[in-house]
């Protein structure tokens, strides 16, 4: 289960800076809080976070 949630990690992360079309080579801390899409991908990647968290915390 590590390796998957390491996986999909690496997979979404990336999405955060490309959540819409334009030019993000200048973005900001601010840019990324204040447009919807990359506040949307920052809450799936957070869920995400969390739900791995829950299964896996009673594994061990």
């Amino acid at each position: 289960m590590i390796r998957f949630s390491i996986t999909a990690t690496a997979l979404l992360l990336p999405q955060l800076a490309q959540a819409h079309p334009g030019h993000h080579a200048e973005a900001s801390a601010l840019h990324l809080l204040t447009q919807p899409d990359h506040l949307a991908t920052i809450a799936l990647i957070t869920a995400l976070g969390v739900a791995a968290w829950f299964l896996l915390r009673g594994r061990s």
